[in-house]
């Protein structure tokens, strides 16, 4: 039997058509996935560019507060020294005066003393430092 109705070849054209739409629907698709990868991929490097981000917010805040301790800790350091040395200070001082005022009750004594029994060598030896004393303290003769 033969149609003539139909012009020939047309079954053929269909099935042309049909896999020329498949391959287009298969082509869509596959450029469809690819869309969505990329998509995929750079929320991807966003993320992973905001959790650098976040690290390196970290690590400068850590820093910065080593570098804060380590400012508090050398201040404390040196108020302890300045601490130690105003004590030292005081000590040394406090020693001159205890030395002073150890001079000063010698001197007084030496002033006290009465010379008029002793040896004539030893009484002109405490008359001089009598004369020294009185000298130091102003009093000139």
């Amino acid at each position: 039997m033969i149609y003539q109705d139909r012009p020939i070849g047309q079954k053929a054209t269909k099935e042309r058509l049909k896999c020329k739409q498949g391959k287009a629907k298969v082509g869509e698709a596959t450029v469809t996935n690819l869309l969505q990868q990329f998509r995929d991929t750079l929320v991807e490097i966003e993320d992973q560019k905001k959790q650098d981000r976040k690290i390196m917010l970290e690590q400068q805040a850590m820093m910065i507060q080593q570098s804060q301790e380590t400012q508090a800790m050398m201040i404390q350091q040196s108020q302890d020294r300045k601490i130690m040395l105003e004590q030292q200070a005081m000590m040394i001082q406090q020693s001159q005066e205890t030395q002073e005022l150890d001079r000063i009750e010698k001197e007084e004594q030496i002033m006290k003393m009465d010379i008029s029994n002793l040896d004539p060598i030893f009484a002109a030896y405490f008359q001089n430092i009598k004369l020294e004393i009185m000298q130091k303290r102003g009093f000139n003769f």
